[in-house]
Formats: C-alpha cells, sequence, structure tokens
C-alpha cells in the first residue's frame, strides 16, 4: 500500500467515516496535537539512555496507545457511531484514576515544591518537560472543538479533557523524577522584581 494518495492535495482530509474537512478544522487540529504528543513522548523515551525512568517507561508507552486511541475518536465525525461497530477503541475504564494514583507514588518520591522551576534538566527530563507543554496544548484544542462539535460527538471529545488534563500533571511528575534520579538539580525561577525611585532606582532603568 502505498503512503500516498494525492487526496490531501487540495488542502482538505478524510476523517474516519468518510467526511471530509479542511485541514484546518478544530477536529483535525485536535488529533494533530494528540499526534504530536505522542511523537514527543516517544522521543523522551529515546532519550532515557541512561534508564532514569526506571520502571515508568513501560507505562509512559501504554499511554502512547492511549492517545492513538484518544486520537482515532478525535478523528472521528461520529465518534460513537463508530465505537459501537468496533471502528475505533476505548480507553480502558479507570485510566484517569490510575494516573492519578501513578502521580500519587511519584509524589512520595520527590520533595514538596513551593516555586515554578525552569524546564531543562536531564536530555529525558527536559523532553517530558516539553511534552507537558504540548499536552496542554491539545487540551486547549480539544476544549474547543468540545465547543464547536455536533451534540453527537460532543460527549466523546469531552471525555479526553479529565485525561490530557491529568496527563500534562503527570508528565511535570514525571519530569522531575527523572531529573532527580539523574541527579540534575532543579533550578527554581527567581523573578527579578524591579525597584521604584525610592529603593534608589529608577523606574524606567
Amino acid at each position: 500500500m502505498k503512503i500516498y494518495t494525492r487526496g490531501g492535495d487540495e488542502g482538505d482530509t478524510g476523517l474516519l467515516g468518510g467526511a471530509r474537512v479542511s485541514k484546518t478544522d478544530p477536529r483535525v487540529e485536535a488529533y494533530g496535537t494528540v499526534d504530536e504528543l505522542n511523537s514527543s513522548l516517544g522521543l523522551a523515551l529515546a532519550l532515557d539512555e541512561g534508564g532514569v525512568l526506571g520502571r515508568d517507561a513501560d507505562p509512559l508507552r501504554e499511554v502512547q496507545g492511549d492517545l492513538l486511541t484518544l486520537g482515532a475518536a478525535l478523528a472521528s465525525a461520529r465518534p460513537d457511531r463508530e465505537r459501537d461497530r468496533g471502528t475505533i477503541p476505548t480507553l480502558p475504564e479507570g485510566r484517569v484514576a490510575e494516573i492519578e494514583a501513578w502521580i500519587d507514588r511519584l509524589a512520595e518520591e520527590l520533595p514538596a515544591l513551593d516555586a515554578f522551576l525552569l524546564a531543562g534538566g536531564c536530555p529525558a527530563g527536559a523532553q517530558l518537560h516539553v511534552a507537558r507543554t504540548v499536552c496542554r496544548r491539545a487540551e486547549r484544542a480539544a476544549v474547543r472543538l468540545a465547543g464547536q462539535a455536533s451534540q453527537d460527538s460532543r460527549t466523546v471529545v469531552s471525555a479526553t479533557l479529565p485525561y490530557l488534563n491529568r496527563l500534562s500533571d503527570l508528565l511535570f511528575m514525571l519530569a522531575r523524577a527523572a531529573n532527580r534520579r539523574a541527579g540534575t538539580p532543579e533550578v527554581e525561577w527567581t523573578p527579578v522584581r524591579r525597584r521604584g525611585a525610592a529603593g534608589g532606582e529608577a523606574a524606567g532603568s
């Protein structure tokens, strides 16, 4: 089977179920960003040459599978019908609760945090910070889509929001854990506040 079809040369693409929409459609933006997130996680795993992710690596690959499932739902014009027909899968029940338990486990490993962090650290940790921001963008795209989607798909689209919201929290914690295990110090953000004239410095200097 050829990888190219030429079907999108005019700027449109096909959804699951046969409908065609512009490649700028909010649905395409949503599942495209979820796909980008998936690739970002793949890079984080590839960068983990030192094995700092440890037992979290395999569950993170399961998250990649979850994202393919979410992407399939977002890429379907009528996801309820496609799921009933068995065309697209569903997330295992309780996945959000499992992610919350994962976050709680990581929290026990990490010191309390009372400041913003500068993203970075070891290669895997830095890439997980990137993945976290992509996840937030995917969440925003899904929120926009949920507000515009037809009634028969709005429920399914909205169901992706708790997952993406919790996943971004998990990726933040995983980034911290990767850096701690690699022995890379976390760098806290120290904002520089400008002093007024009373402090001996001109406000405009």
